[in-house]
């Protein structure tokens, strides 16, 4: 109860990419000085909270500056932001505050600021290992640009996540692999997220699949794509900790993990969302207003109003401590769940027998070796505890 990561949203990008559902806009002129008071004025709310539902002795492990692109920000807001929650929380000795960026000149050059700022991780959106890949995908930066910024940024920043995008129409798997293995011999980054490209609704790429001008690759590519991918960070000592997260020993994502962890975080910012465990042991999720001029205008007064609020029914609470707990490596604590009788399902034992999960000491994991069929044994899982 007493561990907290903070979630700060800027949602502005100098460009919409094609594949992106997240609460994103193209930049436009903004108040600087607003943006700071609508911040401070959500934070203080939160704190306010947790202090009169009981939270004692909080300590902050993770803050992450997520959007949009909050490379974009001016790096003075991001450290007066961190300033300010410094004052009401208290810092983790080893606090992870990590900041997503992309790799262009522009906000390259204000990596230093940020970490002065305070910011010791940066989570920089490859995405393509090759331009042909990132012109598909719809970004603004080419390979060369990339790799060049990429070794100037490893001289400053020690921390550094990086994501790709694969399974691509466009992309041949042995071409894939090449440019994997060459890219990790190449650079001395600490943590990876491999993402296999998903269609979402909203998005230009949904639109164009719906009209059928949008190629996807065959569930078996998915498959090869998958397997080789892991393989190859394996060989290059990076751990699988999640389904599609890899990292050096150590340097694991801590703010995500709170999330598959269904541990409690503050969500700041438009479309923003809150995860609480109150003293009663109910699920509390507070959601922002996703429109920004709407949250900026709402959280300038400090009477904070939520778009919504509401206690997560007990067995929905369960099922994502299920979904969210079985993409560990680790797996889940069984004595976070209410009910374990579907442990003794045919269904689930069949699953145990398979050696598809494993059911040890209070904790259930799938077999690393079926990450790649999550969903699948995730359903069976939920749907033999709804019955339960």
């Amino acid at each position: 109860m007493n561990k907290l990561g903070i979630y700060i949203h800027w949602p502005y990008c100098i460009s919409k990419c094609p594949y992106c559902d997240f609460n994103s806009h193209k930049i436009k002129d903004y108040d600087q000085n607003e943006w700071l008071i609508a911040y401070k004025n959500q934070i203080k709310y939160f704190k306010e909270y947790l202090t009169f539902h009981n939270f004692e002795n909080i300590k902050l492990t993770s803050i992450f500056f997520g959007g949009g692109t909050p490379s974009l920000m001016h790096p003075k807001l991001v450290e007066q932001i961190l300033s300010f929650i410094n004052k009401l929380f208290e810092f983790e000795k080893n606090i992870e505050i990590t900041l997503e960026s992309n790799p262009t000149n522009l906000e390259f050059n204000k990596i230093s600021d940020f970490k002065l700022a305070g910011v010791n991780r940066i989570s920089l959106g490859v995405q393509g290992l090759n331009d042909t890949d990132l012109k598909y995908l719809g970004r603004l930066h080419d390979t060369s640009e990339t790799f060049k910024i990429l070794d100037l940024m490893q001289k400053k920043i020690d921390n550094i996540s990086v994501d790709l995008i694969y399974a691509l129409s466009c992309q041949k798997l042995e071409t894939w692999n090449n440019e994997l293995e060459a890219f990790l011999k190449k650079f001395s980054i600490k943590h990876l997220s491999a993402y296999q490209l998903v269609i979402e609704k909203g998005t230009k790429f949904y639109d164009l699949f719906k009209k059928g001008e949008l190629k996807t690759v065959s569930d078996s590519l998915y498959e090869q794509f998958y397997f080789s991918t892991k393989n190859i960070l394996k060989e290059n000592e990076f751990d699988q900790y999640e389904i599609s997260n890899f990292s050096k020993p150590n340097f694991f994502s801590k703010h995500n993990t709170i999330y598959w962890k269904s541990d409690n975080w503050v969500g700041i910012g438009p479309g923003a969302i809150s995860r609480i465990w109150n003293n009663k042991k109910e699920r509390i999720e507070f959601q922002n207003f996703k429109k920004p001029e709407t949250w900026l205008k709402n959280s300038l007064s400090k009477n904070i109003i939520f778009k919504k609020t509401l206690k997560i029914n007990p067995d929905a609470a369960e099922k994502e401590i299920l979904m969210m707990g079985l993409r560990l490596n680790e797996g889940v604590d069984l004595k976070k769940l209410q009910h374990v009788t579907f442990l003794y399902n045919d269904e689930i034992i069949e699953l145990q027998k398979q050696d598809i999960i494993n059911v040890k000491k209070n904790n259930l994991r799938i077999n690393e070796n079926y990450f790649n069929v999550h969903d699948y044994v995730v359903r069976k899982i939920i749907d033999n505890h709804v019955s339960s």
